[in-house]
């Protein structure tokens, strides 16, 4: 569990568990197999991701009802039923690669994954990067996953100029979208735009059309996207409150289009300028 990001149950019926003593890495014996979640908070970042992060090993070997008594670095001691002890072992690198993250040295932990030739190596570097918003070293690790679609999203967002879109897509990369609206409308100024843009991308017609009511602009963007919408499905629209806007708003797709392009020529603008004045 992390604060604020709910609960999230990897493993059902555990028998034992330890966390290392000095990684975030967890151990536990479950239905006859040892299970080692290199990284347990990709849970939190892209869940898809956990298979990558994770192994098994067959368990026989502990018998009945068998205690996980420590892990300490790469080695895990079992205390099995009649108190004998047993040891085990996962990746010393998953270790290395912790201890890389914690001192900031991405190149050398690109490194020790190239040379390691682990998949399980790659997907804790690639959700790592991610949390810590490393997207040149998350595109190296997604790539050697042959995660097509997941480095596509994290090119998508390299090309973003603002760091405010940038951090509201890896925000929406985590499932995150209220989170993601609120980096956006406290950017100063508000990047009220992309909020509404990303609410309709995610359906969420009513907020797109608040927002846009509140900042009294791009209501016709808000009404064109939902008519495409609903076209492409053959319905009618329904909603009071769009049928409301509709009486009094002109749908002009040329309109919208130039509105789109000069929001995006405002927000590079705006990035340029911040980072000639950081210099």
């Amino acid at each position: 569990k992390m604060p604020g990001w709910g609960v999230y149950k990897l493993q059902t019926q555990v028998d034992s568990m330890a966390w290392n003593d000095s990684s975030d890495m967890l151990a536990a014996i479950a239905d006859g197999r040892m299970i080692c979640w290199y990284y347990p908070n990709v849970v939190f970042v892209d869940r898809d991701l956990l298979p990558s992060t994770t192994i098994e090993k067959d368990g026989s070997e502990f018998g009945k009802v068998p205690q996980v008594s420590t892990f300490y670095g790469s080695r895990l001691t079992v205390r099995k039923a009649d108190g004998a002890l047993v040891t085990t072992s996962v990746s010393c690198y998953a270790s290395m690669l912790y201890r890389y993250i914690g001192e900031s040295r991405w190149e050398e932990s690109v490194r020790l994954c190239r040379f390691v030739k682990d998949d399980k190596l790659w997907g804790c570097l690639a959700v790592m990067s991610i949390q810590n918003r490393k997207l040149e070293t998350a595109e190296i690790a997604l790539a050697a996953l042959t995660e097509v679609d997941k480095l596509e999203f994290i090119l998508h967002i390299k090309n973003i100029p603002s760091e405010e879109g940038r951090n509201a897509e890896l925000a929406l990369y985590r499932r995150c979208p209220d989170e993601a609206e609120g980096i956006l409308l406290q950017a100063r100024p508000p990047l009220t735009y992309r909020a509404i843009k990303m609410n309709i991308r995610l359906f969420r017609w009513g907020r797109a059309l608040e927002l846009a009511v509140k900042s009294r602009s791009h209501v016709d963007t808000v009404l064109g996207y939902r008519q495409k919408y609903l076209d492409q499905f053959g319905k009618k629209e329904t909603d009071k409150r769009f049928l409301q806007y509709a009486e009094s708003v002109e749908i002009d797709w040329e309109a919208i289009q130039a509105k789109k392009q000069q929001e995006k020529d405002d927000e590079r603008a705006r990035s340029g300028n911040l980072s000639s004045s950081g210099k």
